[in-house]
This record gives C-alpha cells, structure tokens and sequence, in this order.
C-alpha cells in the first residue's frame, strides 16, 4: 500500500511595474507498507489448512516479508524578477525519513539560482534575429534515502544462511533454529547528499526557430549509501554505511530548428550531447564488485572500472614464452594469451592487473527529426552513446567446441595462424583470467522510434461527431549499429559494477505497434 498528501500554497504579488514576487509553500507526507505471505515450492499440508485431500506429505511453513516507511516533507520557494530581466530564485526543503535513525532522520536541502534575460536589454530588445538570450547560474543540495531496506540502521538476524551450513541446534532433545546476527547496526547512518553547480546559455534566434542551450555541471555525491561487506574481523557480514564522495561533471548541449515551407511542410530537427567526466574522490577503501572482482572502485579512478590484465598477443612457440617475461600466474603453453608486464619486473605476477575499460561512456548523444505535411505526421528519433567499454564474457564456454561464438573461428591453431584468438581450449587458465581480452567497444547508435500517422481532417470528422481522428503506426528499436559481440549494447548492472556482460542479458526486441486516438 502506497499512499502520498500533497499540499501547498501560492502568493504572487506585482509590486510596482518593475518587481515581481511568486512565492510557494508546501507540505508532503508519503509512505509505503507492504505485508506479503507465500508459499515456498512445497505445499502447506492438509492437517495445517484443515481442508481434505490436498496432503503432500511435505511441510512447509509460510514465509513473511514485511515492511513500512514514512517520510514528511516541509518545503518552500520564492521567485522574484527585476522588470522580467534579473531573476532571483530561492527554494529549501526539509525532509524527514523512517529509513534512517532518530537523530539523523532530517536533511535539509537549499538551493538558489541566478539568471538574466539580456535580450530585454535596449540593446537587444528591438532585435529581429535574437528573440532570446539567457544566462543562468544555479547552485543546490538534493538528498537521497534509498537504502537497500527500511530497516537497514538496525542490527539484523538471519537464520540459517544456505544449503550445508545449518546452524540448528539441539536444545531440550529437540531440533530448533538457529540464528545469527548478519547486519551491523549503524546509528550514524545519514542521508546521502549531492551538491551541483550548473552555469548555462540559452539562446533563440528568429522568433525561437533556431534554439540553442548549453550548460556546465559539477556534480559532487557525498555520504553516499552503499550496503557494503564486512572484515570477518568485525562479527557482521555486511552493513549498510556512508562511504565515500563521487564527481560527475561535464557540459550538455542541445539545439533545435523548426521551420515551415509553404503552407503545408512543417519540420523541426533537434539534437542533444552531454560528456561525462566521472570521478571516485574518496571510498575508504578499494572495491571489487561484479564477474570475478573485475568491476573496481577507488580514488582517482572512474567508477567500477574494470580491472585485469592487458593482452599483447599470443604465445607462437616455445621460443616467444622463453622471451617474455615469466608468467608466474599459471603455466603456459603457445597459443595462449600473453599479459603485458607492468610493473617491468620481468614478471607476470597479480600487480600486473590494471585498468583495461571504463564502463561509463564519454558522452551521451541523440537527435530527431520531426516532419508535418498536411495531415500527415513522421517522426523519427535516434539515441546513442560513445566512448564506454563492456566486459564480455558471454562467449567463453566450458561446454563442447560448437557452443563457443564464432569469433573464436579465427582462433590460433599453430604458429602465426592469430595473434589475437587464443587456442580453443578453455582448459587454458589465461582464457579464464580478467584481461583485456574481454573487453569490447560499447558505443552503439540506436534507431529507437519511428512513427507516422495521419489526422483526419474537419470535414470528415465532423460527419462522424469526433473532435480528433488520428492513426498511427509506431516502432520501437528497428536498427542498432554496433561493435559489441553480445545481444545488446546497453548492460545494466549495480552502481558500483556495470556494463559486464555475462550472457544473460534479454536482447532488446523489436516492437511494432498500431494505434488509434481519438477524442470525442
């Protein structure tokens, strides 16, 4: 059950000919509470349920979830402008939350901003090219509570944690659960808070057919919540804590030109670019997470970027194992990958791994194209990302020769036939290591939406009493260019471990869809 009380009041005031005042308050109230009872994969007997005939045999107590959380909000926010030139805005919110202690439950959130419309200047104001230009400078605090659960500052219990390590015991000559405490409490656990900058120029040129923004952001997340393991050292498994403080900062572009020609063709075509400089500044201590520990996390490094060991080629012959630098991870033999040597010690050994791949793209891009001739309609619109790598390990198979990807038809099978593919033979302890050998380019261009329709005219809908008529064809992911071997380029994942694809991933489907709309 899910359940929210929104209120608020508004003010506006024109004070003078030059001064305006628009001012907001408000009050929010939310919440979430859910009871779940089901039944594991075994039935409940007769006996328990008192209904005849359904006795399996098996017995099977019912398992509880349960959980509720509440959170009040009290917010307010005050917009003033000089002669609808200056502006000046100021808001602040204070937000309440079951999710963490009692005496960290609040955070609270300021945030201003600052812009000026130069185009009303004399200057400019009687421009018939420029019909708008605006600077903007804005700072401000948002928060975040989204911890794993409701309860995740309190000390948790766990029962019997899997498969062959009961801890039942016998206690009166008789078998009874056993129980352990798995989750640290944490009564400092805070809300997690990011702090952002953002300077931007927005311009609009021949009564806003061609528009143009730009904008620069800093963004720094601090006391970020992270559901982290512990030390053994520490009596608990795992814990929910505030580690660490993370960058993001770059530029985001988008335009747009909009246009008619004639009566009848109307056209816009729009586009947008957002880079991505992406930062861990501090996490207490380094992270691995994901396939293997190949997604790390640390200072001075991307987030989650992946960590292995670098691929100069391959072993040829006995000769070309005897020069190069020893491995001493595992034996070698030709036609197995060879790691470069980092560290110049004139062997392979764990300190060779390094970064091989960065998960998070170097920027974000898409565009449009939106077309009107008479009563019909086309819009088509593209998405896409550059510069990311992916993880792939989705074609290296334990399994018979004829379940390995085709790549691997290119594989080494004597000397000098590749000095890339690796022998087909996943008994190889190199092929199962993290390298760079799995990594592969993640940038795609997505055709994501095509859509025509056609909307009748007056005549026609007036004869069959509807005020608007429209069909349309629309679909979803017609094309996806890309360099990556899997099903799909975009690989999800947790915040601290991405873009691995293990296989696993459904491939993004193409949707076609008929529809009409119609407004009576």
């Amino acid at each position: 059950t899910s359940w929210s009380n929104e209120n608020t009041l508004n003010y506006k005031k024109r004070l003078g000919r030059s001064h305006n005042l628009d001012l907001m308050a408000g009050l929010s109230l939310q919440g979430q509470k859910n009871t779940y009872d089901g039944v594991a994969s075994t039935q409940i007997t007769s006996e328990e349920l008192g209904i005849a005939g359904i006795h399996t045999g098996n017995y099977q107590k019912v398992q509880s979830n349960y959980y509720d959380w509440r959170m009040m909000s009290a917010f307010l926010r005050a917009n003033y402008n000089f002669r609808y030139k200056y502006y000046l805005t100021f808001s602040f919110r204070a937000d309440g939350s079951s999710k963490f202690p009692s005496d960290n439950r609040w955070g609270y959130f300021p945030s201003a901003g600052l812009s000026w419309n130069f185009n009303r200047e004399n200057l400019l104001k009687k421009s018939e090219w420029m019909s708008n230009g605006k600077l903007r400078l804005s700072w401000g605090l948002t928060g975040n509570n989204r911890t794993q659960t409701p309860y995740d500052f309190y000390s948790q219990i766990t029962v019997n944690p899997g498969s062959g390590n009961s801890l039942d015991y016998v206690f009166g000559g008789e078998r009874v659960p056993g129980y352990y405490v798995s989750n640290m409490a944490n009564e400092r656990l805070k809300w997690e808070t990011t702090e952002q900058w953002n300077a931007g120029l927005d311009l609009g040129f021949f009564e806003d057919r061609i528009k143009v923004t730009a904008d620069w952001y800093d963004k720094v997340t601090r006391d970020l919540l992270l559901y982290a393991l512990l030390p053994a050292s520490s009596g608990f498994e795992q814990g929910m804590l505030n580690i660490g403080k993370i960058r993001n900062r770059g530029f985001e572009l988008s335009g747009s030109w909009s246009d008619t020609i004639g009566d009848d063709f109307r056209y816009t075509v729009s586009g947008n670019l957002t880079t991505i400089d992406n930062e861990v500044l501090t996490l207490g201590k380094t992270y691995y997470q994901g396939d293997k520990s190949v997604a790390v996390s640390e200072p001075g490094k991307p987030i989650g970027y992946f960590y292995g060991y670098e691929v100069e080629g391959i072993y040829q012959n006995k000769a070309d194992i005897a020069s190069s630098p020893e491995n001493t991870l595992a034996a070698v033999a030709p036609g197995d990958l060879k790691f470069r040597d980092v560290t110049g010690d004139g062997k392979i050994t764990e300190a060779d791994r390094t970064m091989i791949g960065n998960p998070t793209p170097d920027f974000t891009y898409g565009y449009s194209v939106n077309l009107q001739y008479k009563n019909f309609d086309l819009g088509i619109d593209f998405q896409g990302v550059y510069g990311n790598e992916l993880f792939i390990t989705s074609f290296v198979s334990a399994y018979a020769q004829y379940n390995y990807h085709t790549k691997r038809l290119g594989r080494w099978n004597g000397e000098g036939t590749s000095n890339w593919e690796p022998i087909l033979d996943s008994s190889r302890a190199t092929q199962m290591m993290n390298s760079s050998y799995f990594i592969e380019d993640g940038s795609y261009l997505r055709l994501k939406n095509i859509q025509l329709g056609y909307s009748f005219g007056d005549r026609i809908l007036k004869k069959i009493r509807l005020k608007a008529l429209r069909v349309f064809m629309n679909i979803d992911n017609l094309a996806t260019w890309s360099h990556n071997t899997g099903y799909t380029p975009e690989i999800g994942g947790t915040a601290l471990a991405f873009g691995i694809d293990t296989g696993d991933t459904y491939p993004m489907p193409t949707t076609i869809t008929f529809g009409v709309n119609v407004s009576f």
